[in-house]
């Protein structure tokens, strides 16, 4: 069936109802399109009261006062079963009963109900305007209800997509942060020596040969200063190996201590330790340090053992193309010395 607006012959003022179609258009809010179809209602059809009903909107309507002004009605409205009947095709449309008007649209299955009163009472002529007016100003409001409400739940599923995806993303940081902090911690633990916190062999040397390599670039002084704690089968035989390993600890303790905290130090294993060393001073200076340390220990904790280091030390030559193993290997050779001559 052609619409009302292309069907009837316009006897009322198509300027205002021009004006309602583009105001509507420019609207996205349901409230100000009920209050300008309720204004047009009064302004134009002379409505003293109205009640719209829209199928599927979950039960009950509109009501619009004698200023044209929306108000959400439940069923229990007077006209409500007079809008449902229009509704479900069982009272035929257009029809005037105890100064009431309704209409549906569209026609022969409405999808809108609107039931006005007027306190006066018109003739026919000036019923069959005033119907065509609300016939217009009906399917302009219900047009506009319906985009507004299609406007809705396109954004709604926007709205819920563009959360999702942030839910996803938000997520999907959080997973690569928690892999970046368990491969940071996975590195640190494999370079870690777990019995006395220090750098193990591999954290020894990817750690040191960085500095080597800047010190030998820039022809500054440096040296390796290998060491071995004394003693420790006889305190793990003796002691027992828990004993051996507070031994290792505490030795670990005082060979950090001996040192700058921008020197690389580390345990290769066992009883054996390794430090690598930027500092100035002669090489006998830093032995002497480490044994003065050792000296405090032994005189301020109470062990059952006596804390004792053999040490050797060997300067790196920055014009010399020794690698820093070689520099391992001689401090190493230097210590086996030193023991020998210390304990036999």
């Amino acid at each position: 069936m052609p619409s009302p607006i292309a069907s009837a012959t316009p006897p009322g003022p198509l300027r205002p109802l021009l004006t309602l179609a583009r105001r509507l258009l420019q609207t996205d809010d349901a409230d100000t399109a009920l209050t300008l179809a309720g204004q047009a209602l009064v302004e134009l059809a002379r409505v003293d009261a109205g009640l719209l009903v829209v199928r599927g909107n979950g039960g009950g309507g509109v009501e619009f006062d004698r200023e044209g002004t929306p108000r959400a009605v439940d069923t229990g409205h007077d006209w409500y079963p007079f809008a449902a009947a229009i509704l479900d095709g069982s009272r035929s449309t257009p029809a005037v009963e105890a100064r009431l008007l309704g209409i549906g649209l569209p026609d022969p299955a409405p999808a809108a109900a609107l039931v006005v009163q007027w306190a006066d009472e018109p003739d026919e002529g000036v019923i069959a305007g005033r119907r065509y007016t609300l016939a217009i100003v009906l399917e302009l409001a219900v047009a506009a209800l319906g985009r507004i409400h299609e406007y809705a739940q396109l954004a709604s599923l926007v709205g819920r997509q563009r959360a999702q995806l942030l839910g996803e993303s938000q997520a999907h940081a959080a997973e690569l942060a928690r892999r970046d902090v368990l491969e940071s911690e996975m590195r640190v633990l494999s370079l870690t020596d777990m019995l006395t916190g220090l750098h193990n062999r591999r954290g020894f040397f990817v750690h040191a040969e960085q500095v080597f390599k800047v010190a030998r670039r820039r022809h500054a002084p440096s040296a390796v200063l290998f060491a071995d704690v004394d003693h420790l089968k006889l305190v793990n035989d003796q002691l027992g190996h828990d004993a051996g390993d507070h031994l290792i600890r505490d030795a670990a303790e005082v060979f950090r201590a001996s040192f700058r905290s921008a020197d690389v130090v580390g345990r290769l294993g066992g009883d054996e330790f390794v430090a690598y060393t930027l500092e100035d001073a002669q090489p006998q200076t830093i032995l002497a340090r480490l044994q003065d340390n050792l000296n405090a220990f032994n005189l301020m904790q109470e062990r059952p053992y006596r804390l004792s280091l053999s040490a050797g030390i060997v300067s790196c030559e920055p014009d010399e193309h020794q690698s820093l193993l070689n520099y391992v290997v001689l401090a190493d050779q230097q210590m086996y010395a030193n023991k020998r001559s210390r304990l036999h």
